[in-house]
């Protein structure tokens, strides 16, 4: 499976995380803040591992630490839904940092960070909700996606 696809299947289900209400989960909406859990913390981050149903950072009996067992049992089937194979992850981290200090679309962004079965791993950032790739400005002015020199755990 191309790397590219299977960070695509990613992002759609971050975002789905991400937009506090999320349908991925057969009869249920999880209603989720990420983000203000993120906010609670010193380094105004929450990194959840989907394959595992861990989170650093998340609230002890919060909303986030009740989703995740349903997220994980969840993601085998959203990845069937869009053509890929759950086996073709080998780590499926995000990232959420909000900045409680911060308003508007940039306050709150993602790092999704994933690893193939072939031992590839990357990361990208994506800016608020709904998440958008983070961008820079190349030496011609161009906007490109940002890329990160280690990826980000």
């Amino acid at each position: 499976m191309k790397h590219d696809t299977l960070h695509g299947v990613a992002h759609n289900f971050a975002d789905s995380i991400a937009s506090g209400q999320s349908f991925v989960v057969p009869y249920h909406v999880i209603q989720t803040d990420v983000y203000a859990e993120a906010a609670e913390n010193e380094n105004d981050c929450l990194v959840v591992n989907i394959l595992t149903a861990q989170a650093h950072g998340a609230r002890s009996g919060g909303g986030v630490e009740a989703a995740l067992p349903l997220l994980k049992s969840a993601f085998p089937a959203f990845c069937e839904k869009h053509g890929i194979r759950h086996s073709d992850y080998a780590d499926f981290l995000i990232r959420f940092t909000r900045s409680a200090r911060a308003v508007g679309r940039g306050s709150s962004t993602y790092i999704i960070t994933i690893q193939d079965r072939n031992g590839k791993r990357t990361s990208r950032e994506y800016i608020g909700v709904p998440g958008k790739r983070s961008k820079v400005t190349d030496e011609l002015g161009r906007p490109r996606p940002k890329q990160f020199s280690a990826p980000v755990d």
